[in-house]
């Protein structure tokens, strides 16, 4: 066992040889508008703060950087007061359009404010956005 040991301890001791090879600075590029050259058509977007020149090769190009405006979040049926927050707000403002019969409390859309309309709107409420 005491064999083991020392191995073990000799094994540790012993300098690591580094690899030769570094990665001096990295990043993740791909982003801009769709490119496209003949059948193909390029889409790319990863969030880089250092987008630069165009880069070319024969009939292709990519662009660097992000798109505005191209994220638009899914709409939220619950936030029915539209502060972009579900809470207890949506809840007063559901009640009140209903008792109100506003069809902006329709949330089964058909046309009626009826008991499925405060069961769609829990449901909604409580799955979130």
């Amino acid at each position: 066992m005491l064999t083991v040991r020392l191995i073990a301890l000799a094994c540790a001791a012993l300098p690591a040889a580094a690899q030769p090879y570094e990665i001096t600075s990295f990043t993740i590029d791909a982003g801009g508008a769709p490119l496209a050259a003949g059948t193909y058509t390029l889409h790319g977007t990863i969030g880089q703060p250092d987008a630069g020149p165009t880069l070319a090769s024969g009939p292709f190009e990519l662009a660097g950087g992000f798109w505005p405006g191209a994220y638009v979040p899914p709409p939220c049926p619950a936030d029915i007061n539209g502060d972009g927050v579900r809470d207890n707000g949506d809840i007063g403002a559901f009640v009140s359009l209903y008792l109100a019969g506003d069809l902006a409390a329709d949330f089964t859309a058909d046309g009626i404010l009826d008991n499925g309309d405060i069961g769609a709107f829990v449901a909604a409420f409580l799955v979130g956005c």
